[in-house]
């Protein structure tokens, strides 16, 4: 059973992608992850080599909008995600300029994109960062 990162890390998810993984033949994976992958994440326009690739964490959503809890089964082929930024204190400012609504970007394996997303809309990251 899977655990909500909301629950996990106290705080709401940064924004929320729609996503569509692309089939083996194509270059993606041979088989669709489970709740709990954690793959990088590469912004549309920016070079892997020089900008470099993001620690965003997917989390999987239902069709209802609920987070997957069950996390034996393969996640749908395409649908919708919340994404997790590691070091979010750290990245708050940096990933708010970018993870913008209708931005492209992929879930990335090494140097492989395996999946497109689209950024839907800012979450945590549409709120200024809590004062500590």
């Amino acid at each position: 059973m899977w655990t909500p990162y909301t629950e996990r890390n106290g705080r709401r998810p940064d924004f929320r992608v729609s996503y569509r993984f692309f089939p083996y033949e194509d270059g993606g994976r041979v088989q669709r992850p489970y709740q709990g992958y954690r793959s990088d994440f590469l912004y549309e326009g920016e070079d892997p080599q020089a900008d470099g690739i993001y620690m965003i964490w997917p989390e999987f959503l239902n069709p209802d909008g609920s987070v997957m809890i069950e996390d034996q089964t393969m996640v749908p082929e395409s649908g919708e995600a919340y994404m997790w930024i590691l070091y979010y204190d750290r990245m708050h400012d940096y990933h708010s300029e970018r993870a913008t609504p209708r931005r492209r970007g992929w879930f990335i394996e090494g140097s492989r994109k395996v999946a497109e997303a689209t950024i839907l809309e800012q979450i945590a990251l549409a709120e200024p960062l809590p004062t500590k």
